[in-house]
């Protein structure tokens, strides 16, 4: 008997799991976004200082364009000067009876205000506006009758009741932007900042980079900058505008151009013209109070009929009064035909001028100041009306801003923005800033912007612009 061997056995390999194919990108996947780096500027010129931004892991960036900001510090300690027959230790005066005489001339030049912080000293209460929204914030209340200690007015090494706010300066840095992901430099040497991405104030379209740059999740981008300014100091932001793709690792930018949003709200109409897409904007309408560091929110709420795409934003300041006219009824008679500009009292100025900030014009120095370069002992009145000017200009506020959105739960930046950086002039030169990807938000969903104050006081309005999609005869709305 011849034994054969048994044929082998053929086992098939056990099966692994399944791989999860990942589910398609849509535009609902990709929102528009901005990573901003800010420096502390100290005003020394070859000072060194550097940011890190930090990709988030949730998704891929892509940078299209690159744009910055300045928010100089504008408010320094102001000393009156002392008078000479005034014992300043004992006797202090009442804060509507400091004169403008008591005020030095450069910071009458400059421009001077109360230090918003010390302005109850000041007034005896502020009072909420209950009028309309151009109110601009809290109104102060009379002047006080209890005086004001005196190192608040006469010694600058600490908090002053007064401070002298200097006009914004030009900075100049060099720029150097490292990709710490790739290890590579997008320059070859460092840039100036004039010549690689413009004026600092905001007057300029936001540069367009020559082809997108894609950053993945938890890679950094390092940027150096190398003072150049002298004696200004502030916050300086430079900000990366683009899209982030959401739960993704990598998507070309041919198939980013193909992406179309849901049937209820699609991103994309160009080349398909419909009577149920129609331009419109949501408007935001904060109330600046003047007060640095002050956080306001707002929130609106797309309506049912139909969804919103965000195409650009764009804001703007309206400041409540733009003339200085002095309350002469405050001194219990009328308008002298001659005025001593050194004695006037302080309480003859608008209440919300002092908040605001105050100046004499320039084109008015030659009437203001006589020959020996003291304020005119004998100013006809009828100069009086045009001789000072505000300081809250709607081209120099400024503030941060962050914006959520309350459909999907997510900021839109990294970061608080200052409005230069992020948005562009506040005077309105620049073209509206144009989101990166169109953002869609659906029916019902909110919009909310948080702002922080900085400088400038009235309403202030932030405008999304865009297309509302409305929905279909006969459907009602998701």
């Amino acid at each position: 008997m011849v034994l054969r061997p048994s044929p082998a056995i053929r086992r098939r390999p056990r099966a692994g799991p399944r791989p999860v194919a990942a589910p398609p990108l849509t535009a609902e996947h990709v929102i528009p976004y901005d990573y901003a780096a800010s420096f502390s500027i100290s005003g020394r010129p070859g000072a060194v200082v550097q940011d890190v931004i930090n990709v988030s892991p949730d998704g891929v960036f892509v940078a299209v364009a690159i744009g910055y900001g300045f928010e100089p510090s504008r408010a320094e300690p102001l000393a009156l000067l002392p008078v000479p027959d005034r014992d300043t230790a004992r006797a202090v005066p009442l804060p509507g009876d400091l004169r403008l005489g008591d005020v030095p001339p450069s910071a009458l030049i400059e421009g001077f205000r109360l230090n918003p912080r010390l302005a109850p000293l000041v007034f005896a209460g502020l009072a909420t506006p209950t009028g309309s929204a151009g109110n601009g914030g809290p109104r102060p209340g009379e002047f006080t009758d209890q005086p004001v200690p005196a190192h608040l007015l006469y010694q600058s090494d600490g908090p002053t009741l007064f401070e002298r706010v200097k006009s914004p300066s030009d900075l100049f840095f060099l720029l150097s932007i490292v990709d710490s992901a790739s290890g590579r430099e997008l320059q070859d040497r460092p840039s100036h900042n004039l010549a690689s991405l413009g004026a600092s104030t905001g007057q300029r379209p936001f540069r367009l980079l020559a082809h997108p740059v894609a950053f993945l999740p938890r890679s950094t981008i390092r940027i150096q900058i190398i003072e150049q300014s002298p004696d200004v100091s502030g916050r300086l932001f430079i900000v990366l505008y683009g899209y982030k793709l959401l739960g993704a690792s990598h998507c070309p930018e041919p198939l980013m151009r193909r992406l179309t949003g849901p049937p209820a709200c699609p991103v994309e109409t160009i080349g398909h013209p419909s009577d149920r897409v129609i331009p419109f904007d949501y408007v935001t309408s904060l109330e600046l109070a003047g007060l640095p560091e002050n956080a306001l929110e707002t929130e609106v709420t797309v309506n049912a009929e139909g969804g919103f795409v965000a195409t650009s934003v764009g804001y703007g300041l309206q400041v409540p009064e733009r003339e200085v006219r002095l309350e002469w009824a405050r001194q219990g008679g009328g308008t002298p035909p001659v005025v001593d500009l050194r004695q006037l009292p302080l309480r003859l100025l608008p209440r919300t001028a002092l908040i605001e900030g105050v100046r004499l014009r320039a084109s008015h120095l030659r009437v203001a100041f006589a020959g020996t370069g003291q304020l005119s002992s004998a100013l006809p009145s009828p100069w009086l009306d045009d001789l000072f000017e505000r300081l809250n200009r709607p081209e120099d506020v400024s503030f941060r801003y962050l914006v959520f959105d309350g459909g999907r739960g997510r900021e839109l930046q990294n970061q608080p923005i200052h409005n230069l950086a992020g948005l562009g002039s506040a005077g309105g030169e620049s073209p509206f800033k144009r989101l990166a990807r169109p953002l869609a938000f659906l029916p019902r969903s909110t919009i909310r912007v948080r702002v922080e104050e900085r400088f400038g006081r009235g309403t202030l309005q932030i405008v999304f612009q865009g297309y509302k999609v409305l929905h279909a005869r006969g459907k009602a709305g998701p």
